[in-house]
């Protein structure tokens, strides 16, 4: 028993280490509406993949337990890497989150 205790401990940490997900600050310049979402938000998520030269993404807005979606979608790579906030959540979809927050 003592044994079984010692094993299972290990696997337990690496079992969580492996579900972690990579995260990084990103800073945007978009302005209104983006700015003033990410400013009221408790939390904003972009989540993306990229291939080649087209990027696939969505953005995620969490307020007081309540979450908010964009749509995915399909964005070329420069577009994305110059403004990603922008090129993957639409302005009126922004601002609509926005007058809910």
């Amino acid at each position: 028993m003592k044994y079984a205790i010692i094993i299972a401990f290990p696997l337990v940490t690496f079992t969580s280490a492996a579900t972690q997900l990579n995260t990084e600050k990103i800073f945007t310049d978009a302005g209104y509406p983006y700015k003033n979402l990410i400013m009221k938000a408790e939390k904003v998520e972009l989540l993306y993949s990229q291939e080649q030269n087209k990027t696939t993404c969505r953005i995620k807005v969490y307020d007081e337990g309540n979450l908010h979606e964009s749509k995915q979608i399909e964005v070329a790579s420069d577009e994305f890497g110059k403004q990603p906030v922008k090129s993957c959540l639409k302005r009126d979809r922004a601002k609509h989150i926005l007058s809910l927050l």
